[in-house]
């Protein structure tokens, strides 16, 4: 067999296709197509299937509109995400250093850079470098609606109040996302931050 440098993929379709003299021989057109190097993967599909249903949505129903689909969405999602966060790591009221390393991996599981930048009594401030919905959200600001109201219903859900201010995001190409986290309410927020309220 000759020579030749290969992928993990490769590798492992070489170990699949090899008969019992070492011969590796791909004879039938499933595995001709199988060993293809072609970027679908499961992330993929499921980032191409959101992106394009918000495409849609928008071109549907409209920006708007279609933020308020993807708020309730979200609004479910940030609560089973804060019940399964709640039941590892135990009943007690999380701080806010808790709440922001939540957050931080919350997103890390699902495909996210997010970082703490900060944290005080009142704010989390978090930085993120990679969005979890792949290299082609820039231009789908409405999906940023499901990473602050996923925040902001696991925050208010512990903390009984929470606002979110997406003041940068990869969404909207400013190649980076900086999100603030109000923990308590605060003069003239509802013009830049979306407010959410749990009962404690």
């Amino acid at each position: 067999m000759p020579l030749f440098i290969c992928t993990l993929q490769q590798f492992h379709l070489i170990l699949k296709y090899s008969n019992s003299k070492g011969d590796f021989a791909i004879d039938t057109l499933e595995q001709r197509i199988e060993c293809k190097e072609i970027d679908i993967d499961a992330a993929s599909f499921y980032q191409t299937i959101l992106l394009e249903l918000e495409t849609l949505m928008e071109d549907v129903i409209g920006t708007e509109e279609s933020k308020g689909f993807v708020g309730m969405v979200a609004d479910h999602v940030g609560a089973m995400f804060h019940e399964k966060y709640k039941t590892h790591l135990g009943d007690k009221k999380m701080s806010p250093e808790v709440i922001a390393q939540v957050l931080v991996d919350l997103k890390r599981r699902i495909g996210g850079k997010f970082s703490v930048s900060a944290i005080t009594p009142d704010t989390i401030v978090l930085q993120n470098s990679r969005c979890p919905f792949g290299i082609n959200v820039v231009g789908k600001q409405p999906l940023c609606h499901m990473t602050a109201n996923v925040f902001g219903k696991i925050v208010s859900s512990e903390n009984g109040y929470a606002a979110v201010e997406l003041n940068k995001t990869i969404a909207n190409g400013d190649g980076h996302c900086h999100v603030v986290v109000h923990l308590k309410p605060q003069q003239n927020q509802k013009d830049v931050a979306h407010e959410y309220f749990g009962v404690q």
